[in-house]
Protein backbone atom coordinates (compact mmCIF):
# COMPACT_ATOMS: atom_id res chain seq x y z
CA UNK A 1 0.00 0.00 0.00
CA UNK A 2 2.84 2.24 0.69
CA UNK A 3 3.97 1.99 -2.77
CA UNK A 4 1.01 2.96 -4.46
CA UNK A 5 0.22 5.79 -2.14
CA UNK A 6 4.55 6.84 -3.17
CA UNK A 7 3.54 6.04 -6.98
CA UNK A 8 0.20 8.91 -6.48
CA UNK A 9 2.74 11.45 -4.93
CA UNK A 10 5.02 11.34 -7.50
CA UNK A 11 2.19 11.39 -10.28
CA UNK A 12 0.62 14.24 -8.36
CA UNK A 13 4.18 15.91 -8.53
CA UNK A 14 4.63 15.36 -12.13
CA UNK A 15 1.18 16.95 -13.20
CA UNK A 16 2.64 20.43 -11.52
CA UNK A 17 5.88 19.79 -13.30
CA UNK A 18 4.15 19.25 -16.71
CA UNK A 19 1.70 21.98 -15.78
CA UNK A 20 5.03 24.18 -15.28
CA UNK A 21 6.86 22.79 -18.73
CA UNK A 22 4.29 23.24 -20.86
CA UNK A 23 1.87 26.05 -19.24
CA UNK A 24 -1.19 23.98 -19.28
CA UNK A 25 -4.33 26.15 -18.31
CA UNK A 26 -7.68 26.04 -19.01
CA UNK A 27 -7.71 26.54 -22.87
CA UNK A 28 -5.03 24.06 -23.88
CA UNK A 29 -5.73 20.12 -23.80
CA UNK A 30 -3.68 17.34 -23.41
CA UNK A 31 -3.15 14.38 -25.86
CA UNK A 32 -1.34 11.16 -24.12
CA UNK A 33 -0.53 8.74 -27.49
CA UNK A 34 -0.01 5.48 -25.89
CA UNK A 35 0.69 3.73 -28.93
CA UNK A 36 -1.63 0.22 -27.15
CA UNK A 37 -4.04 0.83 -30.61
CA UNK A 38 -2.49 2.89 -33.71
CA UNK A 39 -6.20 3.33 -35.55
CA UNK A 40 -7.49 4.95 -31.42
CA UNK A 41 -4.03 6.96 -31.92
CA UNK A 42 -4.56 8.10 -35.46
CA UNK A 43 -8.45 9.40 -34.36
CA UNK A 44 -7.74 10.94 -31.52
CA UNK A 45 -5.56 13.44 -33.56
CA UNK A 46 -8.09 13.42 -36.04
CA UNK A 47 -10.77 14.77 -33.96
CA UNK A 48 -8.66 17.16 -31.87
CA UNK A 49 -9.56 20.28 -33.41
CA UNK A 50 -13.34 19.03 -32.44
CA UNK A 51 -12.59 18.66 -29.01
CA UNK A 52 -10.53 21.77 -28.87
CA UNK A 53 -13.38 23.07 -29.72
CA UNK A 54 -16.08 21.59 -27.40
CA UNK A 55 -13.60 22.36 -24.52
CA UNK A 56 -13.02 26.06 -26.03
CA UNK A 57 -9.11 25.84 -25.94
CA UNK A 58 -7.10 27.10 -28.58
CA UNK A 59 -3.72 25.16 -27.70
CA UNK A 60 -3.17 21.22 -27.59
CA UNK A 61 -0.01 19.14 -26.47
CA UNK A 62 0.19 16.14 -28.14
CA UNK A 63 2.41 13.52 -25.76
CA UNK A 64 3.62 10.14 -26.35
CA UNK A 65 7.45 7.83 -25.72
CA UNK A 66 7.16 6.88 -29.49
CA UNK A 67 8.95 8.43 -32.49
CA UNK A 68 6.43 6.73 -35.32
CA UNK A 69 3.51 8.34 -33.19
CA UNK A 70 5.29 11.80 -33.23
CA UNK A 71 6.23 11.41 -37.09
CA UNK A 72 1.98 10.78 -37.32
CA UNK A 73 1.71 13.36 -35.58
CA UNK A 74 3.87 15.78 -37.43
CA UNK A 75 2.64 14.57 -41.10
CA UNK A 76 -0.89 15.04 -39.54
CA UNK A 77 0.36 19.15 -38.81
CA UNK A 78 1.97 19.65 -42.17
CA UNK A 79 -0.86 18.46 -43.96
CA UNK A 80 -3.04 20.72 -42.27
CA UNK A 81 -4.89 17.94 -40.07
CA UNK A 82 -3.61 19.36 -36.29
CA UNK A 83 -3.81 23.10 -35.27
CA UNK A 84 -0.79 24.84 -36.11
CA UNK A 85 -0.99 25.71 -32.06
CA UNK A 86 -0.84 21.62 -31.16
CA UNK A 87 2.63 21.06 -29.86
CA UNK A 88 3.88 17.42 -30.58
CA UNK A 89 6.49 16.22 -27.67
CA UNK A 90 8.34 12.95 -27.08
CA UNK A 91 8.28 12.59 -23.01
CA UNK A 92 9.44 9.92 -21.21
CA UNK A 93 7.17 6.53 -20.96
CA UNK A 94 7.81 6.17 -17.14
CA UNK A 95 6.68 10.14 -16.60
CA UNK A 96 3.89 9.31 -18.52
CA UNK A 97 2.55 6.25 -16.16
CA UNK A 98 2.98 8.74 -13.24
CA UNK A 99 0.93 10.81 -15.09
CA UNK A 100 -1.86 8.02 -15.88
CA UNK A 101 -1.47 6.03 -12.39
CA UNK A 102 -2.03 9.74 -10.73
CA UNK A 103 -5.11 10.41 -13.53
CA UNK A 104 -6.21 6.98 -13.22
CA UNK A 105 -7.04 7.80 -9.21
CA UNK A 106 -7.95 11.39 -9.16
CA UNK A 107 -9.16 13.07 -12.63
CA UNK A 108 -7.57 16.55 -12.19
CA UNK A 109 -8.71 17.59 -14.80
CA UNK A 110 -11.40 17.11 -18.55
CA UNK A 111 -8.97 18.63 -20.79
CA UNK A 112 -6.60 15.43 -20.82
CA UNK A 113 -7.00 12.44 -22.38
CA UNK A 114 -5.12 9.23 -22.20
CA UNK A 115 -5.58 6.67 -25.24
CA UNK A 116 -4.29 3.21 -23.09
CA UNK A 117 -6.59 0.84 -23.46
CA UNK A 118 -3.96 -2.26 -21.90
CA UNK A 119 -3.37 -1.24 -18.63
CA UNK A 120 -4.64 -1.05 -16.26
CA UNK A 121 -5.55 -4.55 -16.97
CA UNK A 122 -9.49 -4.14 -16.42
CA UNK A 123 -9.72 -1.24 -19.21
CA UNK A 124 -12.82 -0.45 -19.99
CA UNK A 125 -11.56 1.07 -23.17
CA UNK A 126 -9.84 -2.24 -24.40
CA UNK A 127 -12.54 -4.61 -22.99
CA UNK A 128 -15.09 -2.81 -25.11
CA UNK A 129 -13.25 -2.37 -28.24
CA UNK A 130 -12.36 -6.01 -28.21
CA UNK A 131 -15.93 -7.43 -27.33
CA UNK A 132 -18.48 -5.09 -28.95
CA UNK A 133 -19.47 -3.06 -32.07
CA UNK A 134 -17.16 -0.11 -30.91
CA UNK A 135 -14.74 0.95 -33.15
CA UNK A 136 -11.69 3.52 -32.68
CA UNK A 137 -14.02 6.31 -34.15
CA UNK A 138 -16.55 5.94 -31.82
CA UNK A 139 -14.70 5.46 -28.65
CA UNK A 140 -12.95 8.59 -29.73
CA UNK A 141 -15.50 11.06 -30.67
CA UNK A 142 -18.15 9.61 -27.74
CA UNK A 143 -16.04 8.28 -25.21
CA UNK A 144 -12.69 10.20 -25.25
CA UNK A 145 -14.04 13.55 -26.23
CA UNK A 146 -17.68 13.84 -25.80
CA UNK A 147 -18.85 15.23 -29.00
CA UNK A 148 -22.41 15.01 -29.72
CA UNK A 149 -21.62 12.67 -32.53
CA UNK A 150 -19.12 11.86 -35.23
CA UNK A 151 -18.38 14.66 -37.03
CA UNK A 152 -17.30 14.30 -40.86
CA UNK A 153 -14.38 16.19 -42.00
CA UNK A 154 -13.58 17.66 -45.69
CA UNK A 155 -10.34 16.51 -47.29
CA UNK A 156 -10.16 14.19 -44.81
CA UNK A 157 -9.82 11.75 -48.18
CA UNK A 158 -9.55 9.03 -46.17
CA UNK A 159 -5.69 9.41 -45.46
CA UNK A 160 -4.15 6.27 -43.65
CA UNK A 161 -1.44 7.07 -40.96
CA UNK A 162 -1.57 3.61 -39.41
Amino acid sequence: MFRELAGLAMGAAEWQLFRARFLVHDKKVVVVLAHDNRKLDYYALYYLRNFMGRKYADRAVILTDEEAACKMARKMKKEGLLPDSARICLYPEERIRRLYQYYSFYKFSDKIVFTYTDSPGDNQLGKALRETAVDERDAVCLGFYHLRGIPEREGAGGRAYV
